[in-house]
């Protein structure tokens, strides 16, 4: 990654206190299965909306001003079951399938794939990260806890100095308001 440009995503974080009890559980559950894989950070558990990948700053600034002028509703989700993506070893708790939240990853992709002029490298599946390096569980976990969102932000996957693994620091952030 050079200088001028940045990985980016669009998602929401799980950190804000109104879901404190339900990321508890999240971690809950990501420890339990932590034999099977290598643990995301507690600190970076999180919803993708629009993976942006490496971003300038012209272009961060145009998907800003894009952000600036959407409007979604505030989220209601709740998490469902665990799930495995092969191609790529990561180990998920799923989403509920939501109109506003489809609605809004859609507006986040489409604006993106037109800023930065390339396709959404993935379908959008809802879903939160819990392995990496991972191998599947032998029946899909449930747990159910809801999670409420306020406000969507841009992030950027920021490496750690000790050189092993990432921190992801919100960059800019909207209210989510109908």
């Amino acid at each position: 990654m050079s200088k001028e440009t940045r990985r980016l995503f669009f998602a929401l974080d799980l950190s804000d206190a109104h879901n404190a009890a339900s990321r508890d559980a999240i971690v809950g559950l990501k420890r339990q299965l932590a034999p099977q894989g290598r643990p995301v950070p507690d600190d970076n558990l999180h919803i993708t909306l629009a993976f942006l990948g490496e971003v300038d700053s012209k272009a961060y600034r145009r998907l800003c001003e894009t952000a600036d002028t959407l409007t979604c509703p505030p989220l209601s989700l709740i998490t469902t079951q665990t799930g495995y993506f092969p191609a790529q070893s990561i180990l998920w708790l799923g989403i509920a399938e939501n109109t506003a939240l489809r609605l809004l990853a859609e507006k986040l992709q489409s604006a993106a794939a037109e800023i930065l002029n390339r396709p959404a490298e993935h379908k959008f599946v809802p879903h939160i990260s819990l392995l990496r390096r991972a191998k599947p569980t032998e029946a899909p976990l449930t747990l159910q806890q809801p999670l409420h969102f306020q406000r969507v932000g841009i992030y950027a996957s920021v490496p750690l100095e000790e050189g092993h693994g990432v921190r992801y620091q919100c960059l800019n952030h909207w209210t989510l308001t109908d």
